[in-house]
């Protein structure tokens, strides 16, 4: 019997990438490839003919290229994972919104951590296509430096105020970009996300405990990997009261 969960398109010409792909996909179960495309034009025929979940895409292909493929597909794509043996096409497979980026040739450990990752895109997918019409898809697209990234709001442990810019703090690190805290206030789901300071803005749903201090003043803590805990602005109080139904 069948286990598989999600189906797999494979676009990649030569034939050697091809059996690696199957080969490292036999350990992930819940994967199944159900296509396989050797040009550009193949991929867009079965594309607009079924339905995958994942597809691992060459960028070199005869006749239309990756992302020409993209391009003509348009919108309601599989979870995309890049497969290349080119560096500079990074930063556009991000702005297309691949959830990775596979250099050739890559490791065995390389793949499964990129399984992981498209695992977990896989299941936001499903989460974000279960809200009601019009909420926010649960991913954070922002600059830092040359870089666009993608951060899932879970991940997205806290923000801070740092002069004219912003430094997010998530599970895989810090990273700073370009806008100021106000700004990503506005930009940020206020049923995810909460400001407590004028330097700071939290995942409501990390938060953990409250405490008061002399004064009324509060310190809120966070259940991530640091387990930190930041000041809580006078002004915000009651929003952070709000949290424990107070």
């Amino acid at each position: 019997m069948n286990s598989a969960l999600y189906k797999v398109l494979v676009i990649e010409d030569e034939v050697p990438a091809r059996d690696l792909l199957r080969k490292f996909l036999e350990d992930w179960p819940q994967f199944e490839v159900g296509g396989i495309a050797r040009t550009g034009s193949q991929a867009i025929d079965l594309l607009k003919k079924e339905k995958f979940d994942l597809m691992f895409l060459d960028i070199n292909l005869p006749e239309k290229t990756g992302l020409q493929v993209l391009e003509e597909i348009g919108e309601n794509l599989p979870v995309l994972v890049f497969t290349t043996a080119y560096r500079e096409h990074t930063l556009k497979a991000f702005e297309v919104g691949a959830c990775d980026y596979l250099l050739k040739p890559y490791t065995k450990e390389r793949f499964s951590a990129c399984m992981e990752r498209a695992l977990h895109h896989l299941q936001l997918k499903s989460i974000s296509n279960s809200r009601p019409s019009g909420e926010p898809d649960p991913v954070f697209v922002f600059r830092d430096g040359g870089l666009i990234h993608r951060v899932l709001y879970a991940d997205l442990y806290y923000l801070t105020a740092n002069g004219k810019r912003s430094v997010l703090h998530t599970k895989d690190g810090d990273y700073e970009t370009a806008k100021l805290l106000g700004d990503l206030e506005k930009e940020l789901p206020k049923t995810d996300f909460l400001r407590i300071h004028r330097k700071h803005m939290v995942n409501r749903n990390l938060v953990s405990a409250a405490k008061s201090q002399a004064g009324g003043a509060y310190t809120i803590y966070l259940k991530d990997e640091d387990e930190t805990n930041l000041p809580v602005g006078r002004e915000f109080v009651d929003g952070v009261k709000g949290l424990f139904g107070k």
